[in-house]
């Protein structure tokens, strides 16, 4: 078995109320024995469900994300001041 620790950020927007966030997950990548591959996402000291499959926006309990890379939220926050 192998484990490898690698760190992804990504950048969410609600397209229900339009909250944006950001967020980095460390994540270990577990191979076993027999070729299967298990991630376990982490938010600080929190293990959480991976933000790809279920995410939910933090300020109106949303589903309906949409979710991009590192940087865009910060980048329209930029812009819209």
């Amino acid at each position: 078995m192998h484990t490898e620790h690698v760190q992804r950020s990504y950048s969410f927007a609600c397209l229900n109320c339009g909250h944006g966030w950001e967020a980095t997950y460390d994540i270990d990548v577990t191979v076993d024995d027999h070729a299967q591959i298990t991630a376990t996402y982490h938010l600080g000291d929190r293990r959480v469900p991976s933000p790809l499959q279920s995410p939910r926006c933090p300020a109106c309990e949303s589903h309906n994300i949409r979710i991009m890379r590192p940087g865009r939220v910060a980048a329209a926050r930029l812009h819209t001041k």
